[in-house]
């Protein structure tokens, strides 16, 4: 029987022998297992031997794991990929059979985006009251975060559409946003910004702001638009289409010339704040301010001010994005 797994929800394994497949691997892609132990620590595989855990013969990208023979005290068995470049992969468990006449259990990873120079969890391995599960995941590994929960409540880890996986693994891997922390986008919708919204800008920008709040295991972005008046937040949600949301947005408020409020909107929000604006001189606030201005032919997305990033391009990409607010310090 096969199974396609779901990102971040456990699924149950039928004996504690698999065979763990690799699918998709690129030339210089490092692939490891962490074995982590209840006083945290580590075993790394194939770097150093783990009992349990062997190479398949004749096969490169193969693992054998016989989960009771692991380490006494281990509490968890993370596998994780660093790759040389952003490319897809997969992987899956062919779980051998507890009785001769039982069926062979395959569980495949939905698969991810692996980032360049970038740790990424691929599934985590731990012992339940019913035998072992495995954790299907998609984010930069971190080895202090225990997606099981042990010692205290589980992270709130969210499924991240595949158009976002890269830009919210390289968010993960900069730091730009702890899990848990809101994230909300201030919009300027004043007449003046109506090329932008046309040309898709807007909506790039919103995109690189999705990957921001995947990135910060939240569900949705809230957003506050700002015209001749504040408008009450919506909630833009990860599968969400940004170009969409912001044309049945602007359908309803229309477009009035603005009272240039978005930087003092954004300043009474929580979490981490983006402005999105074309107002390239206001005042700096905290969070980041992302200032669209005229496209420029060969200029790209790019670091300003402290907090700023300024966008020339009419569809920037989210990566470039996300790059580009990594490289500048968040206003205080």
């Amino acid at each position: 029987m096969t199974v396609l797994m779901t990102v971040n929800q456990r699924e149950p394994l039928s004996g504690a022998q698999c065979r763990v497949e690799w699918q998709g691997l690129r030339p210089g892609d490092d692939v490891r297992a962490h074995l982590v132990t209840s006083s945290g620590a580590r075993l790394t595989f194939p770097g150093e031997q783990v009992p349990g855990l062997r190479q398949q013969p004749w096969s490169e990208n193969a693992w054998l794991l016989d989960a009771d023979a692991l380490p006494a005290g281990w509490q968890r068995l993370d596998l994780v990929i660093a790759a040389p470049a952003a490319h897809p992969l997969a992987l899956s468990l062919a779980v051998r059979p507890a009785s001769p006449a039982a069926a062979e259990q395959v569980l495949q990873h939905p698969g991810l985006d692996a980032v360049a120079s970038t740790e990424t969890a691929v599934l985590s391995l731990a012992r339940t009251a019913e035998g072992y599960a495995v954790l299907p995941q998609q984010v930069p590994y971190d080895p202090t975060r225990d997606p099981w929960g042990r010692g205290g409540v589980a992270p709130q880890q969210v499924e991240v559409p595949p158009p976002l996986r890269e830009a919210t693994a390289l968010a993960g891997h900069e730091g730009l946003v702890a899990s848990g922390v809101p994230v909300t986008a201030v919009l300027d919708l004043s007449a003046s910004m109506r090329p932008r919204l046309v040309a898709g800008t807007v909506a790039s920008v919103l995109t690189a702001v999705q990957a921001l709040a995947a990135a910060a295991d939240q569900a949705a972005v809230s957003v506050v638009a700002v015209s001749d008046r504040t408008h009450p937040p919506r909630q833009l949600a990860l599968a969400d289409d940004p170009e969409e949301f912001l044309r049945t947005w602007t359908r309803e408020v229309g477009l009035a010339t603005g009272a240039r409020a978005a930087v003092s909107a954004g300043a009474g929000q929580p979490g981490l704040v983006v402005i999105v604006t074309d107002q390239a001189g206001a005042a700096a606030a905290p969070g980041y301010r992302v200032v669209l201005t005229a496209p420029e032919p060969g200029r790209a997305v790019g670091a300003a001010a402290a907090g700023t990033v300024v966008v020339p391009e009419p569809r920037p990409d989210a990566v470039s994005l996300v790059r580009a607010l990594a490289h500048a310090s968040p206003a205080t």
